[in-house]
């Protein structure tokens, strides 16, 4: 199964991606999918995102301008079928992401568009603060995403993008043990907190291996759906591209 089927992708989404431990290889295995499958895709983050990622999608396009980027976006998917808007290039390593209204605007050019909401500084798990995820008032699905491998792990720096906020949200303090209990409460009350109504909901849990950790994942998604969520997927991703997609 592809990730985007497992997922429920099809045209007409926008679907949004917010957590953390591999989110930007979700997106980048959803948009070669979609390709693969003749469908035309748009990856457009609201916060930012690395251009050594970006580049994997394909073309890059910037501007401050929206009826400049909207043109060039527009020629852009009809060449390529996939392609990566930004405001502007914030540095030498990533992109700055677009107003979220302008990603309601842009979804008329492509079947799906996939968008990075919030940030991780590559942490396993995060806490999702007041303002996150950044999402268009089109958003049709939220993908909250989870490193399995931050199970057992302490609520840490090392370990939790914001860990004071990670605390506040499952309960679970400074340098005590994430349990599956306090990972999925991150997910389903942080990361899909703020759905729209009526968009539907779903989560990955990345860093999933055939043996022990396949057992870890499948003891979270218990956790995730006594919270009211049903679709979980567990993915290989980001230690292999693609990913392998299994269902618990």
């Amino acid at each position: 199964m592809k990730l985007y089927e497992a997922l429920g992708i099809a045209s007409g989404d926008v679907v949004a991606f917010a957590g953390a431990g591999g989110k930007s290889s979700a997106i980048l295995d959803i948009a070669a999918e979609l390709k693969e499958n003749g469908l035309a895709a748009l990856v457009a983050p609201t916060t930012k995102m690395f251009i050594e990622e970006a580049e994997q999608v394909g073309p890059i396009i910037t501007s401050e301008d929206f009826a400049e980027l909207r043109e060039q976006v527009e020629r852009a998917v009809a060449d390529s079928g996939v392609v990566v808007v930004g405001s502007a290039l914030i540095s030498k390593d990533r992109i700055g992401g677009i107003e979220p209204g302008w990603a309601d605007s842009l979804k008329t050019l492509a079947d799906v568009v996939l968008v990075e909401a919030d940030g991780a500084r590559r942490r396993l798990i995060k806490g999702t603060a007041e303002y996150e995820p950044v999402l268009p008032g089109s958003t049709t699905l939220v993908v909250a995403v989870g490193n399995v491998h931050a199970l057992g792990e302490p609520v840490d720096e090392e370990h939790v993008h914001r860990p004071e906020i990670f605390s506040e949200i499952t309960g679970v303090g400074a340098g005590h043990t994430i349990t599956a209990d306090a990972f999925a409460r991150a997910l389903v009350l942080g990361s899909l907190g703020k759905t729209p109504e009526g968009a539907r909901k779903a989560v990955i849990l990345t860093g999933v291996e055939p043996g022990l950790i396949m057992s870890d994942a499948s003891l979270i998604a218990r956790s995730i759906w006594s919270l009211g969520v049903q679709n979980v997927i567990l993915s290989s991703l980001p230690d292999e591209r693609p990913g392998h997609v299994w269902m618990p």
